[in-house]
């Protein structure tokens, strides 16, 4: 082995130390490229779970908004029926209280 000479030892370290910037450099830059890929991937993660989010809470107000609909149909329908029955019981009992009516003013039984 041949010894080196103090300056050619000094270039030596030199080209080490270069190399090792070099090396950092590179090291840091991956790690930046890295950083920004995991933030973008991060990024549509979070939009797609968004857009899924919304999707499922507007299906959800669409589900609900057609349940109320039936809902109040039925209790609609229910009510047109129960008015028709009493239309119809006081239809039948118009004619019987007429009856009661003219009886009670004329004393006369008809």
């Amino acid at each position: 082995m041949k010894a080196l000479s103090s300056v050619e030892t000094l270039r030596k370290i030199r080209e080490i130390e270069e190399q090792a910037r070099k090396i950092i450099e590179d090291a840091e830059s991956r790690s930046r490229e890295i950083l920004r890929k995991a933030e973008a991937e991060a990024e549509a993660i979070k939009a797609k779970a968004s857009e899924k989010a919304k999707h499922r809470r507007e299906k959800m107000i669409k589900e609900t908004d057609a349940l109320i609909q039936e809902k109040a149909a039925k209790i609609e329908k229910e009510a047109e029926n129960q008015i028709k029955a009493l239309r119809e019981k006081a239809s039948k009992n118009l004619e019987k209280a007429a009856e009661r009516i003219v009886e009670e003013i004329l004393g006369v039984k008809l």
